[in-house]
C-alpha cells in the first residue's frame, strides 16, 4: 500500500533536509503480516466492510521534527526553526497532520477497596484489578484509509481566509475576523519569493501548477504569513475533533460483558481524545520552556503560571485557522436524529460488542499499566472465540494430559507427573471458584 496522500509539492532546494525526514516516516498506515482469523460471529453487525488486514494507523505518522510525542498525547509540538522559517516546509507538515484523524481512547479500570484490619492504622486502600485502554479510531472513522465507506464526506477540512470574517487567532493574541499584517514582517528570501509566485499562478518552482483546492490556496498563504511574521513567541495550531460518537452507550455493552465475569468490583470508564491539535512553535526560549512537561508541571505546582501566563499572552502571536472535524456518525434525519448512518458501519452499541471479547480477557487476565492498549488488530483475533477459549479454561483434556493420566493410573507416573497434575489441578480450581464465586469484591 501506499501513502494516503500524494505529495505533488515540487522539491525545493532550499528545504531537501527536511524533507528527507518526512520521507523516512512510515505512512499512517503500514502492511501487517496476514493471519487467518477465527470465522465471524454475530458480533459483527450486517453489513459491515471490515478494513483490510493490512491497513493501519500507526503512532509514528504523527512524529514531527523536533518533538517528543506520546500516543495518547492530546497535544503534539514542535519546536523546529525550519517550521516557522520556511513556508513551504511548514505547509506540508501541516498538510500531512491534516490527513490523520485524532485518537479517541476509552480507558476502562476495575478496582475494589480493601480495608486494613490493623488496629493502629485503621483506613483502606484501592486496589486496581485492571486498566486499561481502547483505540477506537480504526474502528469508527472514516478517511484517513485509501477508500472510504458509503457516498458521505466523513473528514472535512476548513482553513479560514480574509473573506469569512470568523472571529479566530488571526496572528494576534486575541481573536479577530480580519487579518492585520505586521508592521516589520521578515524580509522575505528566495523561499518567501516562490509561494509569492504560486501564489501568482506559479508553482514553487515556477512551474503553472496550481493547489489542488482553496484551502490548500488558503494554507500555503497563512504559512507564508506565519513565517514572515517578525514576532519572536508565535504559534500555528490545527484543531482537530470528532462528532456524532456516543461512547456512553458503548460504555453500557462493555460494563455488561466485564459482569458477565462475575466481577464485583467497581468499573469506571473514561473517554479521552489524544492528538486532538498540533501546534508549531517558534524556536524562542519561551517556547522552550513551555513545551517542557516538567517546568510546565513546576510552573503549576508552584503556581508561577500567575505570573508568566499574562507575558506569554502579551508577547505570543498565534495562528489558529486550520480545523479538520472527523464524522463517527451523520445523521440522516436533521429534525429527529434517530436516523443515522455510521462511519465504519457500526453503532455504538454494536461497536462495543465488536470490542466486547478483547476487553473480556484483558479484564480477566488482570492486566494493568500505561502501555496495556487494545487496538483494532486485537480485538478482530478473538472474535468467534467462546469463553472457555477466551479466559484459557480447558474443559477437555489433551493428548498429553490423557497419556499423563494414564502413567498414573498403570503406577508408572514419576515426581514430574504429580507436579504436574497438581499445578493443574489448583489453577482449574481456582479459575472456577473465581469466575463462580466472583472476584474483585471490596474486603
Amino acid at each position: 500500500m501506499g501513502r494516503i496522500h500524494k505529495d505533488d509539492r515540487p522539491d525545493a532546494a532550499s528545504s531537501h533536509s527536511l524533507h528527507s525526514i518526512e520521507d523516512d516516516l512510515p505512512p499512517p498506515y503500514t502492511d501487517e503480516p496476514d493471519f487467518i482469523p477465527p470465522a465471524s460471529t454475530s458480533n459483527s453487525a450486517p453489513g459491515v466492510a471490515p478494513l483490510p488486514l493490512h491497513l493501519r494507523l500507526v503512532d509514528s505518522a504523527y512524529i514531527l521534527p523536533d518533538s517528543n510525542i506520546k500516543a495518547d498525547d492530546k497535544r503534539a509540538i514542535s519546536i523546529a526553526p525550519t517550521l516557522s522559517r520556511n513556508s513551504d516546509e511548514l505547509f506540508y507538515a501541516i498538510r500531512r497532520q491534516m490527513k490523520l484523524p485524532p485518537r479517541p481512547l476509552l480507558w476502562i479500570k476495575g478496582s475494589h477497596t480493601e480495608s486494613n484490619n490493623d488496629k493502629k492504622q485503621k483506613g483502606s486502600n484501592s486496589v486496581t484489578d485492571f486498566e486499561f485502554k481502547l483505540d477506537l479510531a480504526e474502528t469508527m472513522l472514516s478517511g484517513w484509509e485509501a477508500d472510504t465507506r458509503g457516498p458521505w464526506k466523513w473528514t472535512e477540512e476548513e482553513v479560514l481566509n480574509d473573506e469569512d470574517y470568523k472571529p479566530a487567532f488571526r496572528g494576534g493574541r486575541i481573536k479577530s475576523r480580519t487579518y492585520k499584517a505586521p508592521c516589520c514582517p521578515r524580509p522575505r528570501g528566495e523561499d518567501s519569493d516562490a509561494l509569492l509566485a504560486s501564489d501568482a499562478g506559479l508553482g514553487a518552482d515556477g512551474s503553472d501548477e496550481q493547489p489542488a483546492t482553496s484551502n490548500e490556496a488558503n494554507l500555503k498563504l497563512w504559512c507564508e504569513r506565519f513565517c514572515n511574521d517578525p514576532s519572536p513567541v508565535k504559534s500555528f495550531t490545527l484543531h482537530r475533533q470528532i462528532s456524532g460518537f456516543d461512547w456512553k452507550a458503548m460504555r453500557n455493552v462493555l460494563a455488561s460483558h466485564i459482569r458477565s465475569l462475575n466481577y464485583l468490583g467497581s468499573v469506571d470508564f473514561s473517554f479521552t481524545i489524544a492528538q486532538q491539535s498540533v501546534t508549531i512553535y517558534s524556536p524562542h526560549w519561551i517556547n522552550r520552556l513551555r513545551a517542557n512537561r516538567y517546568i510546565w508541571w513546576i510552573f503549576v505546582i508552584l503556581q508561577l503560571w500567575i505570573i508568566t501566563w499574562p507575558i506569554i499572552w502579551f508577547l505570543e502571536k498565534r495562528y489558529e485557522l486550520v480545523h479538520t472535524r472527523w464524522h463517527s456518525s451523520i445523521s440522516l434525519d436533521p429534525h429527529s436524529g434517530l436516523v443515522k448512518d455510521y462511519a465504519r458501519g457500526r453503532d455504538e452499541a454494536t461497536l462495543g460488542e465488536f470490542w466486547g471479547p478483547a476487553v473480556k480477557r484483558m479484564a480477566w487476565s488482570q492486566r494493568c499499566g500505561q502501555g496495556n492498549t487494545l487496538t483494532r488488530m486485537d480485538a478482530e483475533r478473538v472474535q468467534g472465540l467462546d469463553t472457555d477459549q477466551l479466559l484459557g479454561i480447558q474443559r477437555g483434556d489433551s493428548e498429553a494430559e490423557r497419556e499423563r493420566r494414564e502413567r498414573v493410573n498403570r503406577g508408572d507416573a514419576g515426581f514430574v507427573d504429580h507436579m504436574v497434575g497438581l499445578v493443574r489441578g489448583v489453577g482449574e480450581v481456582g479459575q472456577s471458584w473465581r469466575l463462580t464465586a466472583g472476584w474483585g469484591a471490596n474486603s
